[in-house]
C-alpha cells in the first residue's frame, strides 16, 4: 500500500518487490520513509521517487547515513548543485548502487583525456548514465575506436563534453558507423554527433542503402 500511495501501479509494485524483496522486512515508518524523505528533501517530487524506484528498486535497500548522504555529497563536490543532483538521481538512480570509488575512477579517466573541473561537472550532469558505463568493456574500447581514425583525445573531450552519450554506445557500433561514414567521406565530429543517436535501421536507411 506505501508503495501504491507513491503514485506506483500494480505493476510497478510488483517489479519493485520481485528485484528487491527486502524492502518487505523493512519498517515503512523507520526505514522507508525516511529515504523517501532524504530524496523529497532533495526536491525530487513524489512522482520522481516513484520512478526512481521503478527503475532501481535496491535504493531502497540503500543506508541513508552510508550511501544516499555520501553519494549526494560527492556530486555536489563534482560542483553540481542540489536541482543538478536531483536530476541526476532522477535520471539515472543506477548511479546510487556505485561505490564513490567506482563513480571516481570514471571522473579520473575523463581527467587524463584532458577535461578541466567544470566540463566534468557539466557532462556528468548532462549524462549521468556515463558514470555506469564500464571503463573497460565502453569508455577506454571507444575512444581507442576514436583514435584510430585519427581522433585526437582533444576531440574526444569535445564529444564528451557535448554529446557523452556517444560513448554510452557498443564500441562494435561505434566502429561500425564510423566506418560507413569515412566511406563515405563523412567521418567528423559533427557527423558522429548528428547519427550515433540513429536507430540501426534509419542509419541504414541513410547511408548504407544500396538503392
Amino acid at each position: 500500500k506505501w508503495l501504491k500511495d507513491l503514485g506506483m501501479d500494480g505493476l510497478q509494485v510488483a517489479k519493485v518487490l520481485v528485484s528487491s524483496p527486502n524492502v518487505l522486512g523493512f519498517s515503512v515508518e523507520r526505514t522507508l520513509k525516511p529515504k523517501v524523505k532524504w530524496f523529497k528533501d532533495l526536491g525530487i517530487t513524489d512522482l520522481q521517487v516513484a520512478k526512481l524506484l521503478v527503475s532501481s528498486p535496491s535504493v531502497l535497500t540503500r543506508s541513508v547515513e552510508t550511501n544516499l548522504k555520501p553519494k549526494a555529497k560527492w556530486f555536489k563536490d563534482l560542483g553540481l548543485d542540489d536541482s543538478k543532483v536531483a536530476k541526476v538521481l532522477v535520471s539515472c538512480p543506477s548511479v546510487l548502487t556505485r561505490t564513490v570509488e567506482n563513480l571516481q575512477t570514471k571522473v579520473k579517466w575523463l581527467k587524463d583525456l584532458g577535461m578541466v573541473d567544470l566540463q566534468v561537472a557539466e557532462t556528468v550532469a548532462r549524462y549521468p548514465n556515463l558514470l555506469t558505463c564500464s571503463l573497460d568493456k565502453n569508455l577506454k574500447p571507444e575512444a581507442q575506436a576514436l583514435r584510430e581514425r585519427g581522433f585526437e583525445d582533444s576531440q574526444l573531450v569535445s564529444l564528451l563534453h557535448g554529446f557523452p552519450r556517444l560513448f554510452g554506445s557498443r564500441a562494435e557500433l561505434l566502429t561500425h558507423r564510423m566506418n560507413v561514414l569515412a566511406a563515405q567521406g563523412l567521418l567528423t565530429e559533427k557527423s558522429l554527433r548528428n547519427t550515433i543517436a540513429l536507430t540501426e535501421a534509419k542509419f541504414a536507411a541513410r547511408f548504407e542503402s544500396t538503392d
